[in-house]
């Protein structure tokens, strides 16, 4: 029983407790929670296909640097590639020369001095016969397919201007002996002519045997004048061998590539 009352009594009391007015019960002061900011970190994954491009741009960019650099090395040495004049290199003959008083004759010189710019070069050349020797002048080379109008000069290897001919003919040979037959038959003709033995020497006779070697006497006398007058215009001839070892003389500048 006293039990049952105390447990009344507890009860009562804690209902009226809970039935006190709100406006009389203590405010608690609650403060705003503040808000985190939650940054969000963006996490970037490069795939493998990426870090690939990347790497061909950055030698992209490498093989362009090179290049711009070689293109400026060429540039420079195009502008050494020029032969000046007075320039001396040796040459050979590549085919053989047969050459007249009369009439030129071409042949080609390969130029085979330690001249890079010029190596393997070719030149077309003509030359005359003049006493032992043949004066020579080239007006075109070809190097690398391209052709150069030249002013070159053909000197043999003693430094002297013409090439030393292999076998010379001045025709003075022939001079002499037609020359000397002639003046043998006129003598001859004189001889057989008939005479009268007199105090003043030997009269000819007036006979058609006499007047036939007379006339036969002058005609060889004018063979000998004919012979000996072209004896002074007479042909000569030069002939120089393939592959005769010469000088080539540049008389004026050349650029080889165009440029200044």
């Amino acid at each position: 029983m006293s039990f049952l009352f105390i447990s009344l009594f507890s009860f009562s009391a804690y209902a009226g407790f809970s039935e006190m007015p709100e406006s009389n019960r203590y405010q608690y002061l609650e403060k705003p929670r503040e808000e985190k900011e939650r940054v969000q970190k963006v996490v970037v994954r490069q795939s493998s296909m990426d870090r690939h491009a990347q790497s061909l741009l950055e030698q992209d960019r490498k093989i362009l640097k090179l290049l711009e650099r070689q293109e400026k090395r060429v540039i420079v040495k195009k502008r050494v590639e020029k032969i000046t004049a007075l320039t001396r290199v040796k040459g050979i003959l590549l085919n053989s020369v047969l050459a007249m008083n009369v009439k030129p004759s071409k042949f080609i010189v390969r130029i085979t001095g330690d001249h890079p710019e010029l190596e393997g070069a070719e030149l077309r050349c003509q030359g005359f016969s003049f006493e032992k020797r043949v004066p020579s002048q080239c007006d075109l080379m070809v190097l690398h397919d391209s052709e150069f109008q030249v002013d070159v000069d053909i000197w043999d290897v003693d430094g002297a201007e013409g090439i030393i001919a292999d076998y010379f003919y001045s025709g003075e040979e022939k001079t002499f002996l037609t020359s000397s037959f002639a003046s043998f038959l006129g003598a001859t003709f004189e001889v057989a002519k008939g005479g009268v033995n007199s105090p003043f020497g030997t009269v000819s006779q007036n006979t058609a045997k006499n007047k036939i070697m007379d006339g036969l006497s002058k005609m060889a006398g004018n063979a000998k004048d004919k012979i000996i007058e072209s004896g002074e215009q007479n042909l000569t001839i030069s002939y120089v061998n393939s592959g005769k070892e010469v000088l080539v003389f540049f008389n004026e500048s050349i650029k080889l590539n165009g440029g200044e």
